[in-house]
């Protein structure tokens, strides 16, 4: 009797964990077919183009203010045709280089913070199943981290990037006042 009753306890757990091997398996491929679905690789090339359509017309607006700045500053001192125009639009111009690949650089990693999240969310919910057993909460988790995880990320605008370099010219200018002023009063 024991050993029938045991051998009928041992089948009767094989099934159940059978079963919810089953549920798990069950529970990953709709995880995995919900987080597909949403995360293609355009989702994650979007999340990059997003913020250089965000980022770039700010850094183009900023270099155009630079730009104006930096001319009146040379009519100011009298040098708009000269080597020191070259000079000073060559600077302007390493500074908005660096500016641009910055942001190409900012919007690489808002890519691979998406890829990141999605492969995270996607691993947590699998392991939450493989605990649980329970495909049917699995499926509901996912489509709220995906829901989640889809949301547009809300940027931050762009610094003064040309701040350093339009604040010298403030300090050139004044400098400068300070030159003349002193030439006239020495002649005076």
């Amino acid at each position: 009797g024991a050993k029938k009753a045991s051998k009928k306890e041992s089948n009767v757990a094989r099934w159940e964990e059978d079963q919810r091997q089953e549920r798990i398996r069950e529970g990953t491929n709709r995880v995995g077919s919900i987080f597909d679905s949403n995360f293609t690789p355009e989702f994650f090339t979007g999340r990059k183009q997003a913020f250089m359509d965000y980022a770039n017309p700010q850094l183009e607006d900023q270099r155009a203010a630079a730009e104006k700045e930096l001319t009146y500053s040379l009519a100011r001192s009298g040098t708009l045709d000269s080597s020191i125009r070259a000079n000073k639009f060559a600077e302007l111009q390493k500074l908005y280089d660096t500016n641009k690949q910055q942001i190409a650089d900012k919007a690489l990693s808002y890519e691979t913070d998406a890829r990141n999240n999605v492969e995270s969310a996607r691993s947590n919910l699998i392991t939450t199943l493989n605990a649980t057993g329970d495909a049917e909460g699995a499926a509901n988790s996912s489509l709220s981290r995906a829901a989640a995880l889809s949301a547009p990320e809300a940027f931050s605008p762009l610094s003064q990037l040309f701040a350093s370099f339009t604040g010298a010219l403030g300090t050139q200018a004044a400098q400068e006042r300070v030159e003349r002023t002193q030439r006239t009063s020495v002649h005076g």
